[in-house]
Protein backbone atom coordinates (compact mmCIF):
# COMPACT_ATOMS: atom_id res chain seq x y z
CA UNK A 1 0.00 0.00 0.00
CA UNK A 2 1.33 2.94 -1.05
CA UNK A 3 2.26 5.75 1.98
CA UNK A 4 -0.45 8.11 0.99
CA UNK A 5 -2.98 5.85 0.41
CA UNK A 6 -2.01 4.20 4.00
CA UNK A 7 -2.36 7.53 5.40
CA UNK A 8 -5.81 8.20 4.24
CA UNK A 9 -6.92 4.59 6.01
CA UNK A 10 -5.66 5.83 9.12
CA UNK A 11 -7.24 9.12 9.03
CA UNK A 12 -10.64 7.33 7.88
CA UNK A 13 -10.44 5.00 10.34
CA UNK A 14 -9.26 7.44 13.28
CA UNK A 15 -12.00 9.92 12.60
CA UNK A 16 -14.85 6.75 12.33
CA UNK A 17 -13.33 5.04 15.54
CA UNK A 18 -13.27 8.27 17.59
CA UNK A 19 -16.88 8.73 16.80
CA UNK A 20 -18.16 5.55 17.65
CA UNK A 21 -15.66 5.61 21.15
CA UNK A 22 -16.94 6.81 24.44
CA UNK A 23 -14.85 8.05 27.45
CA UNK A 24 -14.82 5.62 30.08
CA UNK A 25 -15.27 6.41 34.02
CA UNK A 26 -14.90 3.98 36.78
CA UNK A 27 -15.67 4.91 40.35
CA UNK A 28 -15.84 2.88 43.47
CA UNK A 29 -16.04 3.87 47.34
CA UNK A 30 -15.98 2.44 50.44
CA UNK A 31 -14.79 3.05 54.02
CA UNK A 32 -11.75 2.27 52.61
CA UNK A 33 -10.92 2.44 49.74
CA UNK A 34 -11.59 5.82 46.94
CA UNK A 35 -10.91 4.49 43.40
CA UNK A 36 -11.49 6.85 40.61
CA UNK A 37 -10.24 5.88 36.95
CA UNK A 38 -11.17 7.60 33.34
CA UNK A 39 -10.06 7.73 29.75
CA UNK A 40 -11.40 9.92 27.03
CA UNK A 41 -13.35 8.87 23.86
CA UNK A 42 -9.91 9.06 21.86
CA UNK A 43 -8.67 6.85 24.26
CA UNK A 44 -11.35 4.48 24.12
CA UNK A 45 -11.25 3.92 20.43
CA UNK A 46 -8.00 2.02 20.76
CA UNK A 47 -8.08 -1.71 21.97
CA UNK A 48 -4.46 -1.94 22.99
CA UNK A 49 -4.65 1.64 25.11
CA UNK A 50 -8.11 0.12 26.52
CA UNK A 51 -6.68 -3.26 27.54
CA UNK A 52 -3.54 -1.29 28.75
CA UNK A 53 -5.94 0.80 31.24
CA UNK A 54 -8.16 -1.57 32.44
CA UNK A 55 -5.19 -3.57 33.23
CA UNK A 56 -3.65 -0.32 34.99
CA UNK A 57 -7.08 0.33 36.84
CA UNK A 58 -7.36 -3.65 38.25
CA UNK A 59 -3.86 -3.45 39.78
CA UNK A 60 -4.44 0.02 41.20
CA UNK A 61 -7.88 -1.01 42.80
CA UNK A 62 -6.57 -3.96 44.33
CA UNK A 63 -3.24 -2.48 46.02
CA UNK A 64 -5.54 0.75 47.12
CA UNK A 65 -8.47 -1.95 48.28
CA UNK A 66 -5.40 -3.91 50.44
CA UNK A 67 -3.19 -0.82 51.38
CA UNK A 68 -6.86 0.76 52.57
CA UNK A 69 -8.11 -1.68 54.54
CA UNK A 70 -4.95 -2.45 56.50
CA UNK A 71 -4.92 1.26 57.39
CA UNK A 72 -7.98 1.75 58.31
CA UNK A 73 -8.25 -1.27 60.86
CA UNK A 74 -5.20 0.39 62.38
CA UNK A 75 -6.33 4.29 62.30
CA UNK A 76 -9.47 4.56 60.52
CA UNK A 77 -7.62 6.11 57.41
CA UNK A 78 -8.49 4.85 54.03
CA UNK A 79 -6.74 5.27 50.74
CA UNK A 80 -7.23 6.76 47.63
CA UNK A 81 -6.05 6.79 43.86
CA UNK A 82 -7.30 8.72 41.45
CA UNK A 83 -6.53 8.95 37.56
CA UNK A 84 -7.27 10.96 34.66
CA UNK A 85 -6.55 10.04 31.15
CA UNK A 86 -7.34 12.94 28.81
CA UNK A 87 -6.41 14.06 25.20
CA UNK A 88 -4.21 16.81 24.62
CA UNK A 89 -4.34 16.63 20.53
CA UNK A 90 -4.62 14.21 18.03
CA UNK A 91 -3.84 14.25 14.37
CA UNK A 92 -4.29 11.27 11.76
CA UNK A 93 -1.41 9.34 12.96
CA UNK A 94 -0.51 10.42 16.53
CA UNK A 95 -2.89 10.58 19.99
CA UNK A 96 -1.08 12.72 22.76
CA UNK A 97 -2.59 11.92 25.78
CA UNK A 98 -1.95 13.51 29.51
CA UNK A 99 -2.04 10.68 32.52
CA UNK A 100 -3.17 12.94 36.24
CA UNK A 101 -2.66 10.73 38.93
CA UNK A 102 -3.12 11.22 42.52
CA UNK A 103 -3.26 9.01 45.40
CA UNK A 104 -3.31 8.68 49.20
CA UNK A 105 -1.74 6.16 51.14
CA UNK A 106 -1.94 7.52 54.68
CA UNK A 107 0.76 9.91 54.82
CA UNK A 108 0.78 13.18 55.38
CA UNK A 109 -0.54 14.15 52.48
CA UNK A 110 -1.33 12.77 49.38
CA UNK A 111 0.83 12.66 46.32
CA UNK A 112 0.16 13.12 42.00
CA UNK A 113 1.85 13.68 38.98
CA UNK A 114 1.58 13.93 35.24
CA UNK A 115 2.97 11.96 32.47
CA UNK A 116 2.58 11.74 28.91
CA UNK A 117 1.57 9.19 26.80
CA UNK A 118 2.44 9.43 22.88
CA UNK A 119 0.31 7.02 20.73
CA UNK A 120 1.45 6.32 16.91
CA UNK A 121 -1.42 4.77 15.19
CA UNK A 122 0.82 3.49 12.13
CA UNK A 123 3.00 1.74 14.40
CA UNK A 124 0.15 0.73 16.88
CA UNK A 125 2.09 1.42 19.75
CA UNK A 126 3.62 3.72 21.90
CA UNK A 127 6.47 6.10 20.77
CA UNK A 128 8.82 8.73 23.32
CA UNK A 129 8.61 12.56 22.55
CA UNK A 130 12.43 12.25 21.57
CA UNK A 131 11.78 9.41 19.07
CA UNK A 132 9.85 12.30 16.74
CA UNK A 133 13.53 13.03 15.83
CA UNK A 134 16.01 12.44 13.46
CA UNK A 135 18.26 13.30 16.25
CA UNK A 136 16.74 12.45 19.57
CA UNK A 137 18.64 15.04 21.43
CA UNK A 138 18.20 17.67 19.08
CA UNK A 139 15.12 18.84 20.40
CA UNK A 140 16.71 19.55 23.73
CA UNK A 141 18.78 22.20 21.51
CA UNK A 142 15.71 24.16 20.95
CA UNK A 143 13.21 24.03 24.04
CA UNK A 144 16.05 24.00 26.69
CA UNK A 145 16.44 27.70 26.32
CA UNK A 146 12.82 28.62 26.55
CA UNK A 147 11.96 26.51 28.97
CA UNK A 148 14.07 27.47 31.25
CA UNK A 149 13.54 31.05 31.07
CA UNK A 150 9.45 30.72 31.07
CA UNK A 151 10.27 28.14 33.94
CA UNK A 152 12.14 30.96 36.25
CA UNK A 153 9.47 33.69 35.23
CA UNK A 154 6.90 30.98 36.48
CA UNK A 155 8.81 30.69 39.41
CA UNK A 156 9.11 33.88 40.47
CA UNK A 157 5.45 34.67 40.07
CA UNK A 158 4.33 32.09 42.62
CA UNK A 159 7.43 33.46 45.18
CA UNK A 160 6.62 36.60 44.99
CA UNK A 161 10.01 37.66 42.95
CA UNK A 162 12.10 35.95 45.20
CA UNK A 163 15.01 33.11 44.60
CA UNK A 164 15.55 29.58 46.03
CA UNK A 165 18.12 31.11 47.36
CA UNK A 166 16.88 33.83 49.00
CA UNK A 167 13.88 31.80 50.02
CA UNK A 168 16.22 29.15 51.85
CA UNK A 169 14.74 26.47 49.06
CA UNK A 170 17.03 23.44 48.20
CA UNK A 171 19.40 24.28 44.92
CA UNK A 172 17.38 22.22 42.97
CA UNK A 173 14.54 24.95 43.01
CA UNK A 174 16.45 27.09 41.67
CA UNK A 175 17.52 25.28 38.67
CA UNK A 176 16.45 24.51 35.39
CA UNK A 177 15.57 20.35 35.16
CA UNK A 178 16.60 18.07 32.57
CA UNK A 179 14.18 18.05 29.84
CA UNK A 180 13.99 13.98 30.12
CA UNK A 181 12.79 14.17 33.74
CA UNK A 182 9.86 16.16 32.34
CA UNK A 183 6.38 15.17 30.79
CA UNK A 184 6.17 16.32 27.25
CA UNK A 185 2.91 16.92 26.00
CA UNK A 186 2.13 17.69 22.46
CA UNK A 187 -1.13 19.81 22.36
CA UNK A 188 -3.69 20.63 19.55
CA UNK A 189 -5.56 23.99 21.50
CA UNK A 190 -7.86 24.17 18.78
CA UNK A 191 -8.95 20.89 17.61
CA UNK A 192 -7.52 21.45 14.22
CA UNK A 193 -6.02 17.94 13.75
CA UNK A 194 -2.21 19.42 13.67
CA UNK A 195 -0.10 19.48 17.56
CA UNK A 196 1.01 23.58 18.00
CA UNK A 197 2.21 23.37 21.25
CA UNK A 198 4.30 21.42 23.92
CA UNK A 199 3.46 21.33 27.60
CA UNK A 200 6.37 20.59 29.71
CA UNK A 201 5.61 19.48 32.92
CA UNK A 202 7.42 19.41 36.00
CA UNK A 203 6.15 17.63 38.80
CA UNK A 204 6.23 18.37 42.53
CA UNK A 205 9.75 18.24 43.99
CA UNK A 206 11.35 18.05 40.34
CA UNK A 207 11.15 22.16 40.20
CA UNK A 208 10.14 23.53 43.15
CA UNK A 209 8.56 22.27 46.80
CA UNK A 210 5.04 20.45 47.22
CA UNK A 211 3.57 23.89 48.28
CA UNK A 212 4.40 24.78 44.46
CA UNK A 213 2.54 22.00 42.76
CA UNK A 214 3.31 21.27 39.14
CA UNK A 215 5.09 23.55 36.67
CA UNK A 216 3.01 23.09 33.70
CA UNK A 217 5.12 25.46 30.70
CA UNK A 218 3.85 25.59 27.34
CA UNK A 219 5.70 26.47 24.36
CA UNK A 220 4.70 27.36 20.90
CA UNK A 221 5.85 24.90 18.12
CA UNK A 222 8.75 26.35 15.87
CA UNK A 223 9.21 25.80 12.20
CA UNK A 224 12.83 24.81 13.55
CA UNK A 225 11.10 22.54 15.90
CA UNK A 226 9.34 20.61 13.04
CA UNK A 227 12.47 21.17 11.03
CA UNK A 228 14.40 18.65 12.85
CA UNK A 229 11.36 15.88 13.02
CA UNK A 230 11.65 12.72 10.97
CA UNK A 231 9.33 13.02 7.94
CA UNK A 232 6.77 11.36 9.29
CA UNK A 233 5.72 12.90 11.74
CA UNK A 234 6.34 16.43 10.69
CA UNK A 235 3.16 16.83 9.04
CA UNK A 236 1.46 16.40 12.00
CA UNK A 237 2.76 19.68 13.45
CA UNK A 238 2.00 23.28 13.12
CA UNK A 239 4.11 26.31 13.51
CA UNK A 240 3.23 29.18 15.09
CA UNK A 241 4.36 32.46 15.27
CA UNK A 242 7.35 33.32 18.31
Amino acid sequence: MKRGVALAVIAAAFLLGTAQAKPFSYKYKTKYADVQFSWSSEAAAIPRLVARFRADLAKAKAETISGGKEDYALRQIGWATITKISTSGQTPRLLSLARESWEFTGGAHGNGGTSSLLWDRQLGREISFASLFASQSGYVRVLRGPYCRALDVERKKRRGGETAAQLGMLPEFGSCPKLSDLALIPADADRNGKLQSVHLVANAYLAGPYVEGEYDIKLPVSQQLIGMMKPQYGASFEAQRQ
